[in-house]
């Protein structure tokens, strides 16, 4: 399959997965047989929330990374999910009086399917596939068949018997399949973990996160079930597995916009702005051309296009600096840890462009502050000529001398200060790309310092030849 073809599949299945919705809602206000019951009205809007979160993030990854396999069992559970959703809404409203739809049967057989893949193969296999999509070994296969396996006994099972038994029987084989995919997921994460990077370690710990929720969801459900199988209904149950089906596309989500996981951050970023500002633009143009269109009426006693003309000019007023608040609040939310990168990079292409122009100590100065903004650290001080650690040239922020990262500041073979980062508020490690860019940066403004230098120790002699009437060349 070509990427483009990729593409097109996954984003047609993030819009099926939207359609759904209404559609689902359209068919439940209906009069029905009886009043759903809380648990499954819940379940219902907590399985919808989490289609979309997995099915949104799917698409994006699939997006950057056609072949992901993470990036597919994300966008085929959201569709999954929704699909058994609106199946049942569908043989649900089959049963109501005064209605009487072709295939109720096969729809809630198909349902029933849907809803098992779509919640239970996320919360095993990817568990064991996050974040690369592949297995940690051969010997991790395992897992991965008990989490198909337990799937096919639960389904065969549920399709052949007809009566909720009590007894241990073969469907609960099937769950502890399942259950023990789950744990097997926890522990590939904490494999992973012990031998990521630092950056790594801090995207895995979202998804372990879940995954621990995954795992106390499965096993209290069966210690429940041991201790008095009738104490909660079947709505219960998927109302408590619904949520925790929730929280593997949040997890991921916040790998993503947080530590630039699968490097779709920026996408994302700007997906959630404008996601947002097109709705707050459409309930803005709506809530005004009514409010305007009463105004008219009641003035007039009959309405005008006019309302609409200013409910347009309004919006337009609102544009820039609607969009620039949303911006502001993703970013603040879901500050990335490159932006020490891409200041970095921005500050040498600007240094290098007026180095020889600008006085050497405020650059050196400026190093640091945007060094500090961009990583978010505690604080930064700089040390030029030799100065003591108990004493820096320049503090921003809040300095107590404890650094996370050090860099010197180097032109050519001579090392003339270095520049110090606390640790970041968030806690999280600094990247050896942002090393990299800083030292380059770093590197830029030394060269700065020395020709400011030079500059000074011509001048000097200059000044009392030129006071004596001498000329200067």
């Amino acid at each position: 399959m070509t990427a483009q073809r990729a593409r097109l599949l996954v984003w047609a299945g993030f819009g099926l997965t939207l359609a759904c919705i209404p559609l689902t809602a359209l068919m439940l206000v209906q009069p029905l047989r009886a009043a759903l019951p809380w648990e499954a009205v819940w379940s219902t809007v907590a399985a919808f929330i989490g289609a979309v979160a997995f099915s949104t993030v799917g698409a994006f990854i699939v997006s950057q990374h056609p072949r992901h396999a993470i990036g597919w069992i994300f966008a085929l559970s959201g569709v999954a999910t929704a699909g058994a959703v609106v199946l049942a809404a569908y043989a649900e409203l089959s049963l109501a009086p005064g209605w009487s739809l072709p295939g109720a049967s096969a729809a809630s057989s198909v349902s029933h399917v849907l809803i098992q893949s779509g919640i239970f193969l996320p919360l095993t296999l990817g568990l064991l596939l996050f974040p690369d999509g592949h297995l940690l070994s051969r010997a991790w296969w395992l897992a991965a068949a008990a989490a198909v396996v337990g799937l096919l006994i639960r389904l065969l099972y549920e399709a052949l018997s007809k009566v909720n038994s009590n007894n241990f029987d073969l469907g609960d084989v099937g769950v502890l399949f399942t259950v023990a995919s789950a744990v097997a997921g926890l522990a590939a994460l904490v494999v992973r973990w012990q031998r990521a990077s630092p950056v790594v370690r801090q995207q895995l710990k979202w998804m372990a996160a879940a995954a621990v929720a995954v795992v106390v969801a499965f096993v209290g459900d069966i210690a429940i079930n041991i201790w008095n199988h009738n104490l909660l209904t079947n709505d219960a149950e998927f109302l408590v597995f619904a949520l925790t089906y929730t929280l593997m596309p949040i997890a991921a989500g916040a790998a993503i916009l947080r530590y630039g996981l699968y490097s779709i951050d920026f996408i994302i970023n700007r997906a959630l702005v404008y996601i947002a500002f097109t709705a707050i633009l459409a309930g803005l143009y709506a809530g005004f051309t009514a409010t305007l269109q009463h105004v008219f009426v009641a003035l007039t006693g009959a309405s005008s296009d006019a309302a609409i003309v200013i409910t347009v000019a309004l919006i337009a007023t609102l544009f820039t600096p609607v969009r620039n608040a949303l911006q502001r609040l993703v970013d603040t939310r879901f500050k990335d840890v490159r932006d020490l990168e891409r200041l970095m990079q921005s500050l040498e292409t600007e240094v290098g462009a007026v180095v020889d122009v600008m006085d050497g100590q405020r650059l050196a100065e400026r190093l640091v502050r945007t060094a500090r903004e961009g990583a978010g650290a505690i604080g930064a001080a700089l040390y030029l000529d030799g100065a003591s650690d108990a004493e820096p040239t320049y503090v921003s922020g809040t300095w107590t001398g404890e650094a996370a990262l050090v860099v010197p500041l180097r032109a050519g073979n001579q090392e003339v200060g270095r520049i110090a980062l606390a640790p970041r508020r968030h806690g999280a490690p600094y990247a050896d790309r942002e090393r990299d860019r800083l030292q380059r940066a770093a590197d830029m403004v030394a060269v700065g310092l020395t020709l400011g230098s030079r500059r000074q120790q011509v001048e000097a002699p200059a000044a009392p030849a030129h006071a004596q009437g001498a000329p200067v060349s």
